[in-house]
């Protein structure tokens, strides 16, 4: 047990086209598909399920707020959270280990600040969870960008109302745009004390982190998430993707670069 975590980090993230999961030498078996894009679906079929350990499903953020610069999930927050729960129990009757993150709202988009994210997002959880009991819901805990005490805040809120050792996975969340790397160690680092200190078979997630933060997070976070889209391709092959071939190219060079990390982690 490294850091108090039972397992090496998963990384969720998708092939560049969804046949890909249909082929063993380039499916993946950790699949991360996006609420706003249902298009995401197709990575999840009878045909990729047994190639499948464990999906998760994102509320689609980035999209909704830094793409479209939206200061709300479109058709409001409760219709957007029957959207999530009705596209993961789709993809959980095809795969079981399949968890569907609780829609938030973030503060570290530039484009589009949003002053009330905490507020909002525990506004969420608690009707989420309350309509939507059943659901393997990943519980967000929001803050201020690179700001440890927000965060904290927001576990011992949601600790305080069971939810921590009700669904065992929450996701540390404002982590997407920051290359602040002593904060994305000192949040995993006191949020994983904290759960301890409740159930240590609680899991965590930490969105969107980049490789290059990846060996500051690993010992205390159980999983992270990215997408080997064409804002890899530059650092994996040496130029933008612009025809399928590079984008499968990029895709394998990944694969080789995740599994030496993992060999040289030791998992």
């Amino acid at each position: 047990m490294r850091g108090g975590r039972r397992r090496g980090m998963i990384v969720y993230t998708r092939p560049p086209y969804p046949n890909f999961m249909t082929r063993p030498d380039t499916a993946y078996p950790y699949v991360l598909i996006n609420a706003y894009d249902e298009s995401t679906l197709r990575y999840v079929t009878q045909q990729s399920a047994r190639y499948i350990s464990s999906v998760l499903l994102d509320s689609g953020v980035h999209s909704v707020f830094h793409r479209l610069e939206l200061k709300e999930y479109p058709g409001g927050y409760q219709s957007w959270i029957d959207r999530v729960y009705s596209m993961w129990r789709r993809v959980a009757s095809l795969v079981a280990e399949s968890y569907v993150v609780v829609p938030d709202y973030p503060a570290d988009y530039e484009n589009n600040p949003i002053d009330d994210n905490v507020e909002r997002t525990l506004r969420n959880i608690e009707y989420a969870v309350k309509k939507y009991p059943d659901a393997k819901w990943v519980i967000p805990v929001q803050g201020k960008k690179d700001d440890v005490v927000s965060v904290v805040k927001s576990f011992e809120y949601i600790r305080d109302l069971g939810l921590v050792t009700r669904y065992r996975y929450i996701a540390i969340a404002p982590t997407c745009t920051t290359h602040n790397t002593r904060f994305l160690r000192d949040v995993a680092v006191i949020i994983s004390k904290r759960v301890k200190q409740v159930d240590t078979s609680v899991k965590i997630h930490m969105f969107g982190v980049t490789m290059r933060a990846w060996p500051h997070i690993a010992n205390y976070v159980d999983s992270t998430d990215t997408i080997v889209g064409n804002i890899w391709c530059k650092p994996l092959i040496g130029k933008m993707c612009t025809r399928k071939e590079e984008k499968e190219i990029a895709w394998r060079v990944f694969l080789s670069k995740l599994s030496k990390y993992n060999t040289a982690r030791g998992r």
